[in-house]
Parts: C-alpha cells; structure tokens; sequence
C-alpha cells in the first residue's frame, strides 16, 4: 500500500468516524498486497484499482467496527476475496472469526491471508453456510454474523442457526433493501444504522436478534 493509499484509508475511517491503530493499517496493507497480487492471475473481484478497493470495499466493511462484540465467535457468511471479513480481522485480530465460502479458490485466497497477516484466531472454511450452521462447533454459538453479499431474506434463513441466544446479524445493505427488513426465521429487526461512503454512495446496516429477546 503505497503512503497515498495509506492516507485514502485512514481518510475513510475517520469519515466513519473508525480509529484505525497504525497496526491495523499494516494487517490491511498486507492483505490488500497479496489481493492485487492474487487478481493479476484469478479474478477475486471486480474492482482491481487500488483507490477504488479501498474506498468502495475497505472502507464500507470497516462500517462494522463499531458494531463488534467484545467476544466472539464472529461468522462472515459468503467472505469472498475478504469483505467485510479479512478487514473485520485486520481491526480485531482478538476476534475468533469464521470466514465461509463456499467456491474453492477464494477459500484458499483467504487462508492465505489469514496466515501471511497473520490472523491467527481467524479460519475460512470451504463449505456452504447450510452446512457450517449444521456444525456443533458453530451452531448456535456466534455472538455476531454479517454479510456482504446476500439478499436480507437468504441472510436472515442462513444466518438464524449460527447465532447464539443473544447473538446479533447485522446485514450490510443498501437503503432500499434494507426497508424492506422484517420479521423472519425467529429473528426480528432490531435497529439500522445508515452510513456514506467517500464517494457519497449510501449504505445501512440492519440489526437482526433473536425474536424472543
């Protein structure tokens, strides 16, 4: 990460009013370094223009920081190239934090992430969530679950096994999907937060807890 770069994402934070220590800013350089050296050669995402990774993708998965249980398990449904959770782990490498993804190479892109880091209380696992949620492990125990890249109602349907009685998901999504949230998979909407990117692109945050709590 070059020091323009640097001070792009120390602009973005403080735009979400997120305090980055200087060691968080390192994890995320590295691990945006091997992200461009990945993308030269496999196609982990979209957006390969390093100024607009950050802005569009580092910046909006740090809009979860605040939102962070002191404790985990965290679980990031559907990790992808590392968005929100590589970031999430860059920020809180305290976490414990479970990455699933269910294509194989970004899997492998992210445990190579997570040990080059390092990020030593973070795992990916190669599986679909229907599975992982299945796991004795993993069921029912995480304090929080996000995603990036799912729409709310196959959130909350894979999202509800992971979480533990007062466990949180907290769903990354625009304004208008996020009007839409309501009562599903005994999770109930607990409070939204709505948020700008740099680039004035808005974004929002939908709580969901179990809907006996």
């Amino acid at each position: 990460m070059t020091p323009q770069e640097g001070t792009l994402l120390r602009a973005g934070a403080a735009h979400l009013q997120v305090a980055l220590l200087p060691e968080a800013v390192e994890r995320i350089g590295r691990f945006l370094g091997l992200l461009a050296e990945w993308n030269r050669s496999t196609h982990l995402t979209g957006e390969r223009d390093m100024p607009t990774l950050i802005a569009k993708h580092v910046v909006d998965a740090l809009a979860l920081v605040p939102e962070l249980p002191a404790v985990g398990p965290v679980v990031d449904i559907g990790s992808g190239a590392g968005f929100p959770g590589i970031v999430i782990g860059c920020v809180r490498p305290d976490l414990d934090l479970v990455l699933i993804e269910s294509r194989r190479r970004p899997t492998t892109f992210l445990r190579e992430v997570i040990r080059s880091v390092p990020l030593p209380r973070a795992r990916a696992l190669d599986a679909r969530a229907e599975d992982a949620g299945r796991d004795p492990s993993l069921a029912g125990r995480a304090r929080l679950v996000t995603s990036r890249a799912l729409r709310l109602d196959v959130f909350l349907e894979l999202t509800a096994p992971f979480l533990a009685p007062d466990g949180r998901a907290v769903a990354m999504q625009t304004p208008r999907t996020a009007a839409r949230a309501r009562p599903a998979f005994g999770l109930r909407p607990t409070g939204s937060r709505d948020y700008t990117l740099p680039g004035g692109e808005r974004r929002t945050l939908v709580a969901f807890g179990r809907a006996e709590f």
